[in-house]
């Protein structure tokens, strides 16, 4: 190095030679010690970038997820407040974001980082088996909180209570396989939509940068935030089209037993598994929409997702770049 330049390693679990390589002139103590102090502690890292890159992607995109919601229910896009009041909810979207936005990349990064040893191919298929392994665990563990609070956005979004403690009203009424449902159908489409979107998005990076490399563009395989957030986009469009059935599922369980037109049939209230709920959703959403109504929403979903991607994804690198100090660079190839 340069005299009077630090450079910092800091592993990413990419493979052999993934490494987040910092270049830093150090100006202050200061600054060094918080560098210092984020190297040997990545899992904080991770937990702020990811509560700040969840707060705001959920912010700005909140809109495009309430259409959704109303899209969706069974009362009807206008019945369910149609373009009114589409930022109704956002209050508890965001208290839901950062937490499980926190929850998820510490759980996905660690995951990574500790797997990563154990993959003695280097290869693409390895590569992108640990991130799909990695995004599972970490919607596993976001769900815990997200789901709960994703059922009171939902009704607050279509409109099932004047207010929040009508609404907390009407939860505690709610049959308890409602939520076992709810929990089941929202862990089925996390993981589907995590399984498909980022073993894609490491796969598109790491393709990128190979790219990059090969053209003599960069030589140091790594990619700028704009361009792993297009990475994310792509990949956050192809998933959430593939994961809009399950996701109509879910928000029907959620806005379910919330309004009068919302009961449970006689036979599943007085046997209520949460698999049978789930068979008896799919059915009513069959006989009265067809195989077209399981992707209700989808385009909001797509463009939610899409633009989502885009936003969570380059948040979440641009909050870690600079938590680990200015200039940092992304190395995403492992070979």
């Amino acid at each position: 190095a340069k005299e009077g330049q630090q450079t910092l390693l800091v592993s990413l679990g990419c493979g052999p030679g993934g490494w987040l390589q910092m270049s830093c002139f150090p100006e202050t103590p200061a600054k060094l010690d918080w560098v210092g102090w984020c190297k040997a502690n990545p899992h904080i890292v991770s937990l702020g970038a990811g509560a700040f890159a969840g707060t705001i992607s959920e912010t700005v995109l909140f809109p495009l997820d309430c259409l959704k919601t109303r899209l969706q229910s069974r009362r009807g896009f206008d019945q369910s407040g149609g373009f009114r009041g589409v930022y109704r909810g956002v209050g508890t979207a965001i208290c839901a974001a950062a937490p499980a936005s926190a929850i998820f990349f510490s759980t996905y990064e660690t995951t990574k980082r500790n797997l990563t040893p154990y993959d003695h191919t280097h290869s693409v298929l390895g590569y992108c088996s640990i991130g799909l392994l990695s995004s599972i665990l970490g919607e596993l563990a976001a769900g815990v909180y997200r789901v709960p609070m994703d059922l009171v956005k939902q009704r607050q979004q279509a409109g099932h209570g004047k207010s929040l403690s009508e609404i907390a009203r009407g939860l505690r009424s709610t049959h308890s396989s409602i939520f076992f449902a709810s929990y089941l159908a929202s862990f089925m489409r996390d993981i589907m939509h995590s399984s498909l979107q980022f073993p894609m998005y490491e796969y598109l990076k790491l393709a990128l940068a190979r790219w990059r490399r090969a053209s003599g563009r960069d030589e140091t395989d790594g990619l700028p935030t704009w361009q792993a957030a297009s990475c994310g986009s792509v990949a956050g469009v192809l998933s959430a089209v593939c994961t809009t059935p399950l996701d109509l599922l879910r928000t029907w369980l959620n806005l379910r037993g919330s309004h009068e037109d919302c009961t449970m049939p006689k036979g599943i209230r007085t046997s209520p598994p949460a698999l049978a709920l789930l068979r008896e959703e799919v059915l009513d959403v069959y006989r009265s929409r067809g195989v077209r109504g399981f992707f209700a929403g989808g385009l909001c979903r797509a463009a939610w997702m899409g633009l989502g991607g885009f936003i969570f994804l380059g948040s979440f690198e641009l909050a870690k770049k600079h938590l680990l100090g200015e200039g940092a660079t992304a190395i995403v190839d492992p070979a």
